[in-house]
C-alpha cells in the first residue's frame, strides 16, 4: 500500500474510532419511568390525600407555560420535565395518578409513579400518607396492563427494556423516620436502618427487573445535613451543616454502589449506573457564586428555615429571584438546582446506559 493511502487509512481508522467512542448527550430511549419522592413527584400528590402537596402558591411561580402550581416542590420544573425533553420523549411522562392521562396518547411514552414524602420504607408513607414504593411498583404493573393492551405483549416488552428506569428515594426514610421523627431510631441503629432500607431497594429493583426493566438509574442520597429545615432542627445560630447526618449519607451511598454492581454483575442483560447526588449538590453549595447562587442556607419560600408544603402558602412573601437561591422551600431545590442536576445525569449518567 502507497504511503498516501496508508496515512488516508490510519486518519480514517482514527476518525471512526473518536466518533463511535465520544459520549452523545442523547439516547434512544424508548421511554422515562420515574419512581421515588419529591424530587421526581410531577403531580401524583395532588391527586391524592396527603398534606404532602404542592398544588398551591407559591409553587410553580415559575413553571412555564402558565406560572401555576402544579404539584411539583419548586417554583419550576423538574428533573423528570427537564431530563425527558433532552432525551427526545418531549417531556411526555406524566405523573400516573392525572386523570387526564390517555390510554393510547401518553402510555406509550412512559409515566411517572414518583410521590413526595415517600420513601422505600412503608413507614415513610404511612405517616405522610403518600405512595410509597412499594405501591410504586404496583401501579407499575397497572401501568404494564394498559401498555399490552395498546401496544401488544412484543411491542410492550421492548418499550419496558429499554426505556429509561430512574429512581430517586431515600432522603425521607432518614429524615422521617430516624433524625425528624425518631420512631426507626428506636428499633436501629443507623447502621441497621441503612442496611434495612438497602434491603428495600434491592428488592424494588429486582421487581422492576422481573416485569421488564434493565435501565436503571439510581440516585444516593444527597448531603442531609445541608438541607436548610435540618440545619434549623440542629444548628440554627451558626447555620452550619449537619456533618453526622451528611458523613450517614456517604455511607449509605458506598453500600448502594456496592448493592448495585452486585445487581448488575447477578442480572443478565441489566445496567445499573449511580447517580452520585451527594457529590453533585455538595459542588453547587460549596461552590455557589461559580453556578450563580447567592442563597444555600435557607428558601426561597418565607424566611426559608422552617417552610415546606402548607407551610409554604400563597400568604407566604417570597425571595425576589429563586434562582439565586439553592433551595426553594426549607427543603426542596429550586428549578435551577434541578438543570444543574439534569445536566449532570446527560453527562455522568445516560452515556453508561445508551442503548
Amino acid at each position: 500500500m502507497s504511503q498516501p493511502l496508508l496515512l488516508l487509512s490510519l486518519l480514517f481508522l482514527l476518525f471512526s474510532m473518536i466518533t463511535t467512542t465520544k459520549p452523545q448527550p442523547h439516547s434512544n430511549f424508548s421511554a422515562a419511568f420515574y419512581f421515588g419522592d419529591s424530587t421526581l413527584d410531577t403531580g401524583n400528590n395532588a391527586h391524592i390525600s396527603t398534606l404532602v402537596a404542592a398544588n398551591h402558591f407559591p409553587y410553580g411561580t415559575d413553571f412555564l407555560p402558565g406560572h401555576n402550581p402544579t404539584g411539583r416542590f419548586s417554583n419550576g420544573r423538574l428533573v423528570p420535565d427537564l431530563l425527558s425533553s433532552k432525551l427526545g420523549l418531549r417531556n411526555l411522562s406524566p405523573p400516573f395518578l392525572d386523570p387526564q392521562l390517555s390510554d393510547r396518547d401518553d402510555v406509550l411514552k412512559g409515566a411517572n409513579f414518583a410521590s413526595a414524602g415517600s420513601g422505600f420504607d412503608d413507614v415513610t408513607s404511612a405517616v405522610t400518607n403518600t405512595i410509597p414504593i412499594a405501591r410504586q411498583l404496583e401501579l407499575f404493573k397497572v401501568y404494564l396492563g394498559r401498555l399490552r393492551k395498546v401496544a401488544g405483549e412484543e411491542e410492550a416488552s421492548r418499550i419496558v427494556g429499554s426505556g429509561l428506569v430512574l429512581i430517586s428515594a431515600g432522603t425521607n426514610d432518614f429524615l422521617i423516620n430516624f433524625y425528624d421523627l425518631p420512631s426507626r431510631r428506636l428499633e436501629f441503629s443507623i447502621g441497621e436502618y441503612q442496611d434495612f432500607v438497602l434491603k428495600k431497594v434491592e428488592s424494588a429493583l429486582k421487581e422492576l427487573y422481573k416485569l421488564g426493566g434493565r435501565l436503571f438509574a439510581v440516585a444516593g442520597l444527597p448531603p442531609i445535613g445541608c438541607i436548610p429545615l435540618q440545619i434549623t432542627l440542629h444548628h440554627s445560630f451558626d447555620r452550619t451543616c449537619v456533618e453526622e447526618e451528611n458523613a450517614d449519607s456517604v455511607a449509605y451511598n458506598v453500600k448502594l454502589q456496592k448493592l448495585l454492581l452486585k445487581l448488575q454483575q447477578t442480572l443478565p442483560g441489566s445496567k445499573f449506573v449511580y447517580m452520585n447526588s451527594y457529590d453533585a449538590l455538595s459542588e453547587i453549595l460549596n461552590n455557589p457564586s461559580k453556578y450563580g447562587f447567592e442563597e444555600t442556607k435557607r428558601g426561597c419560600c418565607g424566611t426559608g428555615l422552617t417552610e415546606v408544603g402548607p407551610l409554604c402558602n400563597f400568604l407566604t412573601p417570597t425571595c425576589q429571584d429563586a434562582s439565586s437561591f439553592v433551595f426553594y422551600d426549607a427543603v426542596h431545590p429550586s428549578e435551577k438546582v434541578y438543570r444543574l442536576a439534569t445536566d449532570y445525569i446527560l453527562e455522568h449518567v445516560i452515556p453508561h446506559l445508551r442503548v
